[in-house]
Formats: structure tokens, C-alpha cells, sequence
């Protein structure tokens, strides 16, 4: 029996960094670009407060960063596993993956032309990934979390 593929991506918290980035864009986008109302040497009343500009152009920098969020990902199946990242995707069969290695947190598919980068893949997803591979990739344990230590109790 064939198990559903398993799709890691990356965590739904990830948004907050473009909720951040979105505020900051609008306030460099539609904010003024000359708040003090002072043109040339003049000093008077000027337009103030609202314009659109070139720099209505920061905006796009939040979209990309959601579109990244939304797209980067690895799936994982019986078959093989699917690469996908901003533009683009790349599957790769699991007869054609020797073997898997770790460079820090980054975890990389060794293939015959070299080593595919696995985005939002860490060690802890490595052991599901072994099972789902069906022996073709080398058997790996689950990791076990590593409880906190516990806090001895404050003497008064």
C-alpha cells in the first residue's frame, strides 16, 4: 500500500516576516517623499502627506517574499521526490538518488551530476523521508526531541 506523499515546506509562520515586510513597504511606498513641504529654497505650503511614485515599486517585495513562502517546498513520495523552489521544479526519482547528505542544517539528494539542495528539509525529516523511500534510501530512526531541562525550584 502506497502512502500519501509528504510535503515539507516551510512553517505557516513565515507569513508575520511578510506581514512586516508588507507594513514597511507602504510606509516607504506611499509615504511623503518630501515631508517638511519644502521645494527648491522656497519654504511655503506645499503638497503634503499622500504620493505615488517609483518607490510604490518596494510593494512588490512583500508579494515576492508570500510567493516564495507559498512555493518552496520538497515532496516526498514512493516515487521519488519533487524539488520545487521560486521558479521552477525538479523531480528526482528515487533510482536516481545515491544517497542523501547533511552540509550544517542543509540537507542535500546526491545525484550522478551532483548534489540537489532539498529546500525546508531538516534532519528531523529525514527519518520519514527513509521510510517513505520504501528501503531504497538507508534506514534512519526518528529523531527524539530533547526535553527542556527542568528548573529547579527558587529557595527564598
Amino acid at each position: 500500500m502506497a502512502s500519501a506523499p509528504v510535503v515539507i515546506r516551510l512553517p505557516r509562520t513565515a507569513y508575520l516576516a511578510v506581514v512586516f515586510l508588507f507594513i514597511g513597504a507602504v510606509v516607504i511606498a506611499f509615504g511623503d517623499s518630501n515631508p517638511h513641504g519644502l521645494q527648491g529654497n522656497k519654504t511655503g505650503s506645499g503638497s503634503a502627506g499622500f504620493s505615488i511614485g517609483p518607490q510604490a515599486l518596494v510593494l512588490l517585495v512583500p508579494i515576492l517574499a508570500a510567493v516564495f513562502i507559498a512555493r518552496t517546498a520538497t515532496v516526498v513520495s514512493a516515487e521519488g521526490l519533487r524539488v520545487r523552489a521560486l521558479f521552477g521544479s525538479r523531480d528526482l526519482p528515487l533510482d536516481t538518488v545515491r544517497g542523501l547528505t547533511v552540509d550544517g542544517r542543509a540537507v542535500y539528494a546526491v545525484v550522478a551530476d551532483g548534489a540537489v539542495r532539498l529546500p525546508c528539509v531538516r534532519i528531523a525529516h529525514l527519518g520519514p523521508m527513509s521510510r517513505l523511500s520504501g528501503g531504497r534510501l538507508p534506514e534512519i530512526p526518528d529523531v527524539e526531541p530533547k526535553p527542556a531541562p527542568a528548573r529547579s525550584a527558587r529557595r527564598r
